[in-house]
Parts: C-alpha cells; structure tokens; sequence
C-alpha cells in the first residue's frame, strides 16, 4: 500500500436527477474489459416506488430502510431514509446492478442528517452517521457491523466479526464519532483530538478492502481487513468530544428540531472519485460542498495499491445508538470521470400553480455542465425544455419563463429561449476542467398534465467522442400540487411486468392527495363523503383480490381498511373499493402529495385469456360526496379541473421477442475505431443494452473499445416500457495484430540484370485469432524508404520479385500481413525493409575532339559531367583507346575525370572514352562515355632542291 498525496484542482461536478425507469429508475451505459466502460446510473429516490434497490435493515423495532415519499413527504418529493430519527436503528440500501471500475467511478450524492430533538443527554446529541461503501458485485451481499462500524466495518461488540462483503473502500460520514477508532474489531484508528477521548466527532473517514485477516497486522501477506486509510477532521475540534459532535458540519444539531433543514441552513453533497493512475495505482478523492453553489473542497486525496473488483456495486448503511438522526440520501449519480456531463437541480420540492405564500409558483432551475476533460470545448449543443408527465410541451401560456442568465463559460456561449414553446437552446463553450452554470427561472398559472412538471436538459459536444452519454441528459420532475383535494392513483408492480399466462400479474394501488385540501371520509354506516376506487375486468379474465384487507360487511367495525362489492356489467364485472380508514368515525387524508394508508393497497392479480397479446388494466378513483349513511354513490366533488387524473391505464403486453442482431459476431482489429453496436427493435419498442446479465441497462448502445485484445460478449433486449423481453447476444472479438514475418535477398544490379524474389524468411502469422483465418499479404513500395509508399496492385503472396529499373536508383519494399475471418481484414505492422539496388551509372561526358601532328602532345580531354549512381555507390573512372576501330583497351594509370594523351606517332584516327564504374558492397556496375576522337596527321616538311628558297609541302 502506497500513500502519494497529490495535489488536485478544486472542481465541480454533475449530478444527473431521474431520467428514465427501466428495471432501474435511471439510464445506464455499462460495459468493462475491451469493451466501451463508460456507464451512468442515477436515481434521485424522490419516487416512494424506485425499483432495483434493495433495502432492509434490523427490523422490527429497530427499522429498516424506506423512501418517504408519500408518506412524510409529498408523493415525488420523497428522500431514501436509512433511519429514522430513534434509539437503535438499522437501515441499509444498496443498488442492485453492476457497474464496471476499468476507467475509474464517480459518485455523487445529496444527503441531510438531522432529528427530532436536541438529544443533549449524555452528549449523545446526533449520531452515528452515514456509510457508504463499494462492494464487489460478483459477491453475495452481506453488511457489516452496525453501530461505529456502518456496515463496512466489522463491529464485534454487536458479533459481527466480517467487514461487508467483498468491501473495497468504506467512506464514513461519522457525526458520533466511532467509525475512525480502531474499537469493536475495527483496525487502524484516526487521530485522537486534543480532548483525549476514544471517539472523534465530526469526521470523514476511508477504510480499505474487507479481507480475511482480522488482525491489526499483515499476515502471510494479507493486509487487515477494513483498515483505516484515511481520515479528516471538520470544523472547529475544541472542547470535548460532545461538544465538537454539536456543531453543524456532518450533521445538524440546530433548533427548531423536527423539521428537515432546508437547503440554506444545511447542505451537503458529497463526490467519491476514484481513478486508475496506470498500474497498480489508484487514486480515491473524496470532496464535499456545504452550499449549493460554488466549489467543492477536497476532504480525502489517498493513492492506493488496493486494486478495485473489475464490477462494482454501491450501497449506503446507517445506525443509531444513544445518538440518532434521520440519515437520508438524495439525487445519486454513479457514473465515469473524464468527461461531459450535466445536471439539473430546482429551489422547490413542489409547486402550485397560484402564487399562495413564499412564491409557490415560481421555481428556478440550476443546470450545471462540468466539463470533466483536459481540453476546452467549443460549440457544445445545449437544448433544455419543459414537458408535462407524458412528455408534451408546456404551453408558453401555462409557465413563463422570466429570466435566463448563466456564468462560468467562455466568451462566444449563446443562449436562445423558443418564441413559441418552452424550450432553449444554445452553443455552450467551456473551459478544460471547469463548470458553467445556468440559472432558468419561471412561474406555472395552471396544473400540467399529470401533475408534473419536467424539465430536461441535455448537452452534446462536437469537438470530441463522448461514449458516456447517459450522464449528458439531467431530468427534474417536480411535483405540482392542485387546488382543493385531487385524488390519484399511485401503481405498483409485483413481480413480471409481461403477462403471465400461468399465475398472472400482480398490482398493487395506493390512493394520494395532491391537493391542497384534505380529504375527508368514513366507513359505511355515516353519511360522509367517500373515496372510492373502482375497477372493471373483462368477462374471461381471472381477477383474484383476495390479499386486500378488504369486507363485504357494511358493519362499522373491523380492521379491514376497504369495503368491496361488485356487480355485472356490459361485458364484465365492476370491481367498487370504498376506503374505510383504520377506525370507524372521521378520517382525513392529507393533502400535498400523502398516501392514504400506505401499507393497505389494493393488491390484484389478474390474469387474461391465453393468446391474449395485450390488454389495458384501468383504474379509477373518485372522491363522492355524502349520499346517505350506507351509500357510496354520490357524485364526484373533485373541481372538473382535478378529475382529469382519476383514471390509470396500463398497457400489459406479452412478452417482446429478441430484438433483430445483424451479426451474432462482430471483428475489430486492436485500435480500429468501432461504432456503435446495431439491433432492431419491434416497432414502437426500445432497446436495452447490457455487458453482463444483471448489470446495468442502457438505453444508448455501447460503442467497444479496441485497446485490447478478446472477446466481450454484450446483451440486447426490447422493452415497450415496462415489459422486457429476451436478450439476444452480441460478441466483439478484438482480434490481435497479426505478425509481419521477415524478408530478406535485397539485391544489388547492373542496368538489363534480372531481379530475383524477396524472399520469405518468416511468414507472417495469426497467433490468437479463431479456426479458419486466412493469411494473405500486402506489398509496398517506396523510392525513399521513409515516406510516400504505394501498394504494389495484385501481389498477395509471401515473396515478391520485383520489376528491374531502367535508370540508377533504390527501390524499396516492406510486406504487410493480413490476417481474414468472416471478411474481416487486419494488417499486421510492417516487415524489414529490403531493397533494390541498380548501380549502373550514368557515364557523363567528355569533350576535347582534336587534330594534331604526329610526335605532337594532344590538348587535354575534359569531363563535361560527371558519372552519378546512388548515394552510397563509390564512383571510380577507367579510360580507354582504340586505334583505327581497333579493340578497346584500357589507359594504364588513368583514373581520373579527365584525360591527356601522350604524343601520337602512329597516324591516323585514335579514339578515346571514359569508363564511369560505380561499386556498392564489392558490387559494381559500369558504362561508358561518348567517344573523343583525336586525328593524328604527319605534319613533317619535304625539302625540293630545284626551288632552295621554298618549300614544298
């Protein structure tokens, strides 16, 4: 284990709300290995129904885990509550999808920690904290201790002698104090503060991998489980440990107690980073921001050996004592770093659609785009805009948007609101490693469709490859409470969302207020108004309610919270559910978004005829006004305006089949870029991706990575939003580069030799890939051996015999192998080079053609160019004569450029030429200049005695 402090720059990041429900509310992008390791999950546990999270804890009277949405919160305003504010609590939650660490893992998180009373007795005040914890996904889950340890850690004194499960890192946000000392089996321990005591207050804390050595030292190797790493100490550590567990910094220990803080009086949002350094080095970065603007302030900066699972999963654990709060947790991303990403995040939890008190209509977005890259982006598209529940447009006469400013971006960024709907776009330009803001603000003046408001964000860059585009779209959906009481419908699914012609669906509803208003009711037997739920069932269907705490009796007693009837109908059997309460008297339901009895739904099961492809399941709720003591048939008092939610329909559809794949295999070559995989749904369906069965869904196909060689094996089914069919498998095979082999006879030749084949001295191979590779090849050619090479057209085999030059020069020549499955072509690198030399010079020329007298001296014979070869052939003369067309031969000792002849006797024509040979590696090569002709005359004078004053030639 290392510890290399490192200093890293402040930054922002994001955090994505809900964007779409799958298996997991969320959208994920998921694949590891050679494969694409982008992936996002979020969840903004606002929903009281978020699916794929498992939850529990002790039970009983000690508490599990639950979401408070609808319940102590309006119904999609709700947070994941690990405990409730008593003595000796117990929850635990933790996502049950996989999540591949291959190029590192952000996670990012709200969370409040507060209580319903001071709790000053003993000191205790709030406790113990919040744990949170990466496991190995291929592990059975199994927590760790509670108490000081926050199910990472053993905790001995409560007999739990393991750390979690597979643990690779436990971060402590530890308001009481235990979770840093080395107490409880827990090994290594934090600093002990001034004060001296055993506990340490107010601290964030990092603990290692769980292994099987319980010790405090290293045994055979095998390091303490769980052992301390890290930990810092936050805020002001005087006076005892009471005191410094008092002051706000992990938790709030501020009056008025029982009431959630706001946002302005305590905010937290904490990043957990972790990234690969190369080898066996990671660094692990935790950050905090105590408001919600500005920078974050690192807590934890550790590099560690500790190499993580290759899949993940992410949990949260928390525990009370003599200390206690609420530990609650709120808009989770867990998501790659290095890259674009964007969240969104509103100043209110509900809206009304009047102004009421404190502005209730008016709401303000805050979009943050954190630009996670070494580079600056430019012209990033930015499109934001506002839908009701089933995705349509809000009208610009239902919410104006008043106000759009932004900061934090480079100059040229462009921001353009829609003259027509409610949607903005613009080019978004941000610098390497920084975050820019963008703050929407509007008023709603009337109730959308649904009861929602939507706003989703999206940011797309055109300057680089984003693979990780689930952490590009952010979605807030906020609840808007009616005017008056507005009952709806709340639906859950149990079990198989495709029909099941054997055991049927199962369904659970639940009643909610969205009103203002409460809503008020009784039992049978007093004439007050009613809520009432009805549903119909088709004639050959089977409708099975028996697991509703339902009586047909219209007796005031009993503990059955529904009374049911029914009656024929056209075409079926009406289904009447009347609310009867938990007592017999009066009973309110609350407005604002509460469940009427949460814990007594409806809960059905249905089952349609066999064959059957798809069918509606309908129901309605109504709130009736009094019409007599045992009567529940009175017309509906809901404004016309609220009614407009009362009916649920959901469309249940057989099974999809596999989705269309092209191709069951697809090849790469290492490093060939690839592009994203292909299928096809049935129409009207959508794709979701997987690399593994159980990870993570994605709605955006994965694009590979190359990098590697091996084969990923990727997932593939079709849903039509709720029913998910089969998958159907794709495997990328990136295939290894093939070998070039080796050449060799490169060959040195004379002007018209015959060149004979480059030889093969290794052929190229195939090592790795599957059955039924061929191997062919490529051959290239280059006249300078670095640059400029050209495939030679129609040569595939292993030798080469090259075609002969015409003039000096060098040719060269490399192979390349190439290696073919399935019509899939890679290349190896290129073999050694092997060369064509033709040495034969050009001759140069020669001048100083003459006439001269026998016993004369001839004028020099001058060279009027020189002989050229190749660069590295040494060039060498050689002169020659003949004599009247006699045979040539050779000069003795001359060797030079030029040439003068000794004197002449012999009359008549004397030839001469230089001989220009060129010599490469004992090779040579040589040709001949133009011909110089010197004529040699007798020029002697012949004396005539007749004439003894002239003479006579």
């Amino acid at each position: 284990m290392m510890n290399i402090p490192l200093n890293l720059k402040e930054k922002s990041a994001a955090l994505s709300g809900l964007i779409l429900r799958f298996c997991l509310t969320g959208v994920f992008l998921l694949s590891f290995l050679s494969a694409n390791a982008q992936f996002t999950i979020t969840n903004d546990f606002r929903s009281s129904q978020p699916t794929g999270i498992i939850t529990g804890g002790g039970g009983g009277t000690q508490g599990v885990a639950s979401f408070t949405s609808g319940i102590v919160d309006p119904v999609g305003a709700g947070w994941l509550r690990l405990t409730a504010s008593q003595t000796n609590q117990r929850g635990y939650a933790y996502i049950d999808k996989s999540f591949p660490s291959t190029l590192g893992v952000l996670v990012d998180f709200e969370y409040k920690m507060w209580r319903n009373d001071s709790n000053s007795t003993s000191e205790y005040y709030g406790g113990d904290g919040i744990g949170v914890f990466l496991f190995d996904a291929t592990s059975t889950f199994q927590l760790g201790g509670y108490g000081g340890s926050l199910g990472y850690a053993p905790n001995t004194a409560g007999g739990v002698n393991q750390g979690l499960a597979g643990g690779y890192i436990g971060i402590g946000l530890d308001a009481y104090g235990n979770y840093g000392n080395n107490n409880e089996g827990r090994n290594g321990r934090i600093a002990r503060d001034a004060n001296n005591d055993d506990v340490v207050p107010n601290t964030v804390v990092l603990r290692g991998p769980t292994t099987t050595n319980s010790t405090s030292s290293t045994v055979n190797g095998v390091l303490p489980t769980n052992r301390f790493l890290f930990g810092t100490k936050l805020g002001d550590r005087s006076g005892t440990a009471g005191a410094i567990r008092q002051r706000n910094e992990v938790d709030y220990n501020t009056a008025p107690y029982n009431i959630r803080p706001t946002d302005s009086q305590f905010y937290r949002r904490v990043q957990i980073e972790i990234k690969p350094l190369g080898g066996s080095l990671y660094n692990i970065v935790v950050r905090w921001r105590k408001s919600g603007s500005g920078a974050f302030t690192e807590l934890i900066n550790y590099n560690t050996q500790d190499v993580p699972p290759s899949l993940l999963k992410l949990g949260f654990a928390a525990s009370t004592g003599g200390a206690y709060n609420y530990h609650e947790i709120r808009n989770l991303l867990v998501t790659t770093p290095g890259n674009l990403r964007v969240t969104k995040r509103a100043d209110k939890e509900t809206l009304r659609s009047v102004a009421s008190t404190n502005s209730a209509n008016v709401i303000t977005y805050t979009i943050e785009v954190t630009n996670d890259t070494d580079a600056a982006l430019q012209n990033i598209v930015f499109s934001d805009k506002l839908t009701d529940a089933n995705g349509n447009l809000i009208p610009k006469t239902m919410f104006n948007i008043a106000n759009i400013t932004n900061s934090g971006f480079l100059s040229g960024t462009t921001l353009t609101q829609s003259t027509t709907t409610n949607e903005i776009s613009g080019s978004l330009n941000l610098a390497a490693n920084s975050v820019g803001i963008i703050t929407v603000t509007g008023t709603l003046s009337s109730i959308p469709t649904g009861n929602t408001l939507k706003n989703t964000v999206n940011v797309m860059p055109t300057d680089i490859t984003d693979n990780d585009l689930g952490n590009n779209t952010a979605v807030v959906t906020t609840p808007v409470i009616a005017e008056d009481v507005d009952l709806t419908l709340l639906k859950q699914t149990i079990g198989q969302e495709c029909i099941n012609y054997t055991t049927g669906n199962t369904y659970e509803l639940r009643v909610t207020n969205i009103g203002i208003l409460e809503a008020t009711y009784s039992r049978l037997g007093n004439n007050t108004n009613r809520i009432v739920v009805t549903k119909d069932i088709p004639t050959g269907y089977t409708y099975n309610d028996s697991q509703t705490n339902y009586t047909t009796s219209t007796a005031t007693g009993g503990t059955e919270r529904w009374y049911r009837t029914t009656q024929s109908i056209t075409g079926g059997t009406r289904y009447t559910y009347v609310a009867r309460g938990a007592a017999n008297g009066a009973q309110t339901l609350n407005g604002s978004g509460i469940i009427m009895e949460p814990n007594f739904p409806i809960r059905y099961t249905i089952t349609p005829p066999a064959g059957t492809q798809s069918y509606d399941d309908v129901a309605k709720v109504e709130y009736r006004g009094s019409n007599g003591a045992d009567s529940f048939n009175g017309t509906d008092i809901e404004l016309p305006v609220n009614r407009l939610n009362n009916t649920i329909t959901q469309t249940v559809v057989s099974t999809p089949s596999q989705p269309t794949i092209p191709n069951s295999t697809i090849y790469y070559c290492m490093r060939e870029t690839a592009t994203a995989l292909v299928a096809t749904p049935s129409t009207g369906n959508t794709l979701i991706w997987y690399l593994n069965q159980g990870g993570t869904p994605a709605t955006v196909a994965p694009t590979p990575l190359t990098t590697l060689a091996g084969t990923t094996r990727y997932y593939v089914s079709q849903t039509n939003g709720s029913c998910e069919g089969p998958t159907a498998t794709i495997d990328v095979v990136v295939l290894p580069a093939p070998s070039a082999g080796s050449l060799g006879n490169s060959q040195i030749l004379c002007l018209n030799g015959t060149p004979s084949a480059f030889s093969s001295t290794q052929n190229g191979t195939a090592t790795g890939w599957p059955t039924g590779t061929t191997i062919s090849y490529r051959w290239e050619i280059s006249n300078d051996g670095s640059t400029n090479w050209t495939t030679i057209q129609g040569i595939t085999t292993a030798t080469y015999t090259p075609a002969m030059l015409t003039a000096y020069g060098v040719r060269y020549y490399r192979r390349i192998t190439l290696a073919t499955i399935n019509g899939h072509t890679c290349p190896s690198g290129v073999s050694n080079t092997v060369t064509l030399r033709m040495i034969t010079p050009t001759p140069g020329s020669i001048s100083g053609e003459q006439k001269v007298c026998s016993e004369q001296t001839p004028a020099q014979i001058t060279s009027e160019s020189v002989a050229m070869s190749i660069s590295d052939a040494v060039i060498t003369y050689r002169w020659e004569e003949s004599f009247n067309n006699a045979a040539w031969t050779i000069v003795p000792n001359a060797t030079a450029t030029t040439y003068t002849p000794g004197v002449k006797n012999k009359i008549g024509i004397w030839k001469y030429r230089r001989i220009a040979i060129a010599t490469v590696s004992g090779n040579s090569c040589e040709t001949a200049s133009n011909e110089v002709i010197i004529t040699v005359k007798n020029c002697k004078t012949i004396s005539n005695p007749m004439l003894p004053n002239k003479a006579k030639k």
